[in-house]
Formats: C-alpha cells, structure tokens, sequence
C-alpha cells in the first residue's frame, strides 16, 4: 500500500518519514504476545493493541484478563480525578475530506476526542481489534476501562465505514446519556456495510441522547454528520468532498439557538477556513496538520491554550482512512495530537500479519519539544496537578506557564480556580481579573466573571457582584448552570 506523497515537503519532514517507512519495512515493535482463550494482546510501538474474538461473553472474558492491570488503575485513578468522577466535558472536532478534495481522491476522516480527562484517559489509550461472531471485524480506540467492550465513539470495520462521536446540546438531553449512544454505534460497527444502512440502525434506534456524528465510508467515498437527540435525527451531506462538525447542531431541523456555545462555533468556523483553504490538498500530512491546528479565530493568532483544534484536553487523536482500511493512532499524553501517529492496517490486525506493516508513522509536531511548548508543559503539569487535587503544585506550575505567556486566559482561569480552592480570594480575584485583561476574547469569559461573582458574594461585596453576574447575562454563552445562578444571585 502506497500512500501518495505531498507535492511540497520540508526536508526534514521528509527524512523522518523515509525513516519511519524503513523501520515499517523492517518490521514493526511489537511487544510480548500475551494470549487469552482466542484473543491476544500485543502492543505496537507503545500503544496498547488488544485482539478480542469470539461470543460476547468470550470477548468480555478476554478483556478483563487482557487489561486487568490498566482496568484497575484506571478506575484507581478516575475516581481520585475532580473530573472524571463528574464526567467533565471537553469539545471534539470532526473532519472528512475526499475526492476532488483530497490528492488522492481517498477519504480521509480526521478526529479529535477532547474530554478533561488528562491523567487518566490519555494515560490508558487502548486499540482493540474486535472480531464478533458472524458480525463485521471492526476496531475500536477507546479506553482501558471494561464498559468500552459494548461502547464505540471512535471506530471503523472491516467494509469500510468510520466513525467519530461529539456532544452537542439539546434540551432535556444530557451528556451522561452518551454511552447510550455509544453502544448503539457498536451496532453500526458490527453491521453496517453502507452509510446508508448505518443511517438505518442510527434511525431505528433506540436513541437516548444528544450527538453529531461523522459517518464515513471509504469504498464510495461519502461522508455525512448525523445530528441527533433522543427524538429526532437530520444528516448533514458532504459539500464538494467536505463535511466537519464540532459540538454543536448546525441542520435547520436540529439547530438550537440556545446553544452558543463560543468554543465549539470558533473551531467550527475554524475547519471552514482550512478546508477552503487546502482544498485538493488532503492527504495523510496535511490532515494530521487539521488536528494540530493551534489557530485562535478570536484572539487572530496562534494560541496553544485558546479556542483551538488541538486543545490541552485532546486525549485521543485518530486519523481513518478507510479507503484501504488504515488508521493512525496519537500516542502519549494529552494533547494527544501534537505527537507521534503510529500507522496501522485493519486487515494486517485481523490477519495476525501486523508485524510487516507498511504504514508508515507521522513524526511528532517540531513544537513539542521547543521554547515555544514550555508554556505548555507548566500548564500540563499545573493542570495535572489540579485535576488530582495538588493545588499547591497546581498554583506553582500554572503561575509559571502564566509568566512564559500572560496572553493566555486559560492559564490565568486554571490559575486563579487552583487559588480559589486553596481559600486565596484576593490572588485569585487577580488572576482572574489578569486573566481577562489577557485575552478579551477566549470563550471561557462567562465561566471567568461567574467565578469572580462567586468570589464576591461570599465576600459581602455586592456591587462588584452585581457587575460580574450581569457580565455573565450579557455573554449569554448558553450554559444554564452559570446563567441561572447569576440569575438567582441578582434576584432577576
């Protein structure tokens, strides 16, 4: 398999990729085979690739015994994470490029999982390679946790249809409803030769829960989002071989004007502007360039902590394309996207052949590593460090990423709820206060001035209360939580 190289290369890119192509040649890092009844782990180049066959209660079986290390970590560590144990919600972004769009004419399926799960998620990535009983082959790139052996939100089979899984909004409809969907979309994995035959099982249901959906299929090639609730469903066709979703529903049908969602609508708007812009141009290095995009459409600039693709809480980057069935898995933390794609191939996994890949890896991102990424390591760690209730570290780390780049409001926000948790009111009023000076335009504003009103009515100061609640109305992002309470604080 031969993937068709840019026009256009950097030297240096270059090299590392004949570099990774050779090593694939030679064959692959595989680790120890460790067997389980008919299924089998054996990890690829760091990653964690798990081979589950059989019934449902043999592939269950394998699983546990498989993963009984990582299962048990990871709930260890979930449930001592201020996230995890509230299911804190993140954004994703979604992306399909093909025919005239693309160089190859190939269908390349771009996909971001953004949750703040840093510190766990990230740390337990898990590729399993699942053959069912008379049922299509499919994988799935989820987590080391066992209620992903009925759930899909990141997948593709062995016919060729891929897909990528995002939250939106919708009333009466929650975010803790999504594994609900996610095991509807195993049935699509397990059955599903078409996108037109997915759509069926998407439609029939049943559906308890809010999404958008990216369906591909790469014998076609075609692509479409699938926007969804528990009670009605719209799909978004492709556009001249482009379709892209972030986190909220754009249909007529689905729209929901309440949703505003400013993260969501800039990396929306975002993706527009780079398919337009590279448009003909897609192939395997410039869509991993889609999910390390760093641009901040509000700010004007490159911002690694803004309203951007690659977000600080990307914890699972994939890149499909089920043309020839391979897929690129990010390895290491969080952000995912900014390092290592290790290259697989759905039929080698199945045939037991993955040792003699040919798919090449995509290099790390050149920032990771330099000057410019420090900012980011401070913030990494600061955030890890408040994740897992270390606010002391939290403060020290974070108020250092704040000092390599006092441009960034999101470093100046963890900051400042870092000092709030350690009972600092007045440095944490200054860093949040710092924060908005910083970046007038970073969506986390209303979640910055809710802060400060909470900060000052436990203060007594009810003036300066007033003042940030009435800021938060005015934003009017369409969070309820941070609205009706600064409705109820203000007696409106």
């Amino acid at each position: 398999m031969e993937l068709t190289k840019p026009k256009k290369v950097k030297a240096g890119y270059l090299l590392l990729v004949l570099i990774a192509l050779l090593i694939g040649c030679c064959g692959r890092n595989l680790g120890k085979r460790i067997e389980s009844g008919t299924g089998y782990r054996q990890d690829e180049e760091g990653i964690v690739v798990v081979h589950l066959r059989g019934s449902d209660d043999e592939i269950k079986s394998q699983l546990k015994a498989l993963l009984a290390d990582e299962i048990t970590d990871f709930y260890k560590k979930a449930m001592n994470h201020r996230l995890m144990r509230t299911f804190g919600y993140g954004g994703c972004t979604n992306f399909a490029a093909f025919g005239k769009a693309a160089t190859d004419g190939k269908l390349w399926h771009a996909r971001n999982f953004d949750l703040g799960g840093n510190g766990v998620l990230d740390c337990y990535r898990v590729v399993y390679i699942i053959e069912p009983i008379d049922k299509i082959p499919f994988i799935s790139i989820a987590f080391a946790d066992s209620c992903y052996l009925s759930l899909v939100h990141t997948g593709m089979n062995a016919k060729g249809i891929a897909l990528g899984y995002m939250h939106s909004e919708a009333p009466d409809e929650s975010i803790m409803d999504a594994p609900n969907l996610w095991a509807l979309f195993r049935k699509v994995m397990e059955n599903a030769s078409t996108i037109e035959e997915a759509l069926a099982i998407l439609k029939a249901g049943p559906r308890k829960g809010v999404a958008n959906l990216l369906l591909a299929d790469g014998k076609v090639p075609e692509a479409v989002v699938v926007e969804m609730t528990s009670k009605s469903l719209a799909v978004r066709r492709a556009n001249e071989g482009i379709v892209y979703a972030t986190n909220h529903f754009v249909s007529k049908e689905m729209f929901y004007p309440e949703d505003k969602d400013p993260n969501s609508y800039g990396r929306f708007e975002r993706l527009g502007k780079l398919a337009e812009q590279h448009y003909g141009k897609f192939d395997l290095k410039q869509t991993v360039a889609i999910l390390r995009d760093h641009y901040d459409v509000y700010a004007g600039r490159a911002a690694l902590g803004g309203d951007i693709i690659a977000t600080p809480t990307n914890v699972l980057s994939v890149v499909f394309c089920p043309s020839d069935l391979t897929f690129w898995v990010a390895k290491a933390q969080a952000p995912a996207s900014f390092n290592e794609f290790v290259g697989f191939n759905l039929l080698d996994e199945v045939k037991g052949t993955q040792a003699k890949t040919t798919v090449p890896s995509v290099p790390a991102d050149p920032i990771v590593g330099s000057p410019a990424w420090k900012e980011m390591e401070k913030y990494l760690a600061g955030n890890l460090a408040y994740l897992f209730s270390d606010d002391s570290t939290a403060v020290e780390h974070l108020s250092k990423a704040v000092s390599l780049n006092p441009h960034s409001a999101l470093y100046g926000y963890r900051l400042g709820v870092a000092l709030v948790n350690m009972g600092k009111k007045e440095e944490a009023i200054a860093a949040f206060n710092d924060a908005l000076s910083a970046d007038s335009h970073i969506s986390l504003r209303a979640y910055i001035y809710y802060r400060l009103g909470r900060l000052y009515e436990e203060m007594g100061d009810k003036d300066k209360m007033q003042a940030a609640f009435e800021k938060v109305l005015e934003l009017d992002i369409g969070d309820k939580s941070i609205e009706d309470y600064a409705q109820q604080a203000l007696g409106w």
